[in-house]
């Protein structure tokens, strides 16, 4: 189990943790308003991160360090799975709402 002052940082990633899983059915259903929603979330929850990771030193226990990884990994496959989605609405036979603010605000919270 982590310790103290480790706890605030683990009860962080775990919230993150979640909003990336809602944030991979969001994209699987392609609910961009869901997505959007997300996002605001998760920019509240990498705050809280930020601030938790503040409080502790980098040599993580693997616990934590193991949580880190699961974090990073599913932000990439979510950045992947976004990016496919959008390719395929920018097919031929994607219609105007493509290029709406919405959309473009999409592809660049998954862009690099």
């Amino acid at each position: 189990m982590s310790s103290p002052p480790y706890e605030k940082l683990l009860e962080a990633l775990e919230l993150h943790q979640n909003l990336l899983f809602a944030e991979q059915q969001a994209i699987s259903a392609r609910d961009l308003n869901t997505v959007e929603q997300i996002l605001n979330q998760k920019d509240s929850s990498m705050n809280l991160l930020l601030r938790a990771k503040k409080d502790t030193n980098s040599s993580y226990p693997p616990e934590i360090q193991s949580r880190i990884t699961n974090v990073l990994s599913q932000q990439a496959e979510n950045t992947s799975n976004f990016r496919k989605l959008h390719v395929q609405a920018e097919s031929p036979s994607a219609d105007a709402s493509s290029t709406s603010p919405f959309h473009k605000r999409m592809r660049q919270a998954y862009s690099n």
